[in-house]
């Protein structure tokens, strides 16, 4: 098991999304599609990063939790629903 995306739960991120001496990963969400280092940068403000990723989560969930925006198909046996609980639980 990877890391736990901070936007949708996602649990398999292959780095950490963020890191104090890196900054962003890079990585780019299967789920949700956010790009940390470069759709969370906030001016380095983590409060403003908590608000973005707030933002971006209500954004993909109003829009449907489509997976990576309908480009490919989720994995088998994917629910948004019970992805969500790894963040919205913590």
């Amino acid at each position: 098991m990877g890391f736990i995306y901070p936007v949708c739960g996602y649990p398999d991120l292959e780095e950490q999304p963020r890191t104090k001496s890196i900054g962003g990963s890079y990585e780019i969400c299967s789920s949700c599609g956010i790009q940390f280092g470069y759709s969370d940068e906030a001016g380095g403000d983590e409060q403003a990063r908590k608000e973005l990723y707030r933002k971006w989560r209500q954004q993909w969930i109003d829009e449907g939790m489509v997976w990576d925006k309908g480009r490919t198909e989720p994995p088998p046996n994917w629910s948004p629903r019970e992805q969500l609980r790894n963040i919205l639980s913590s």
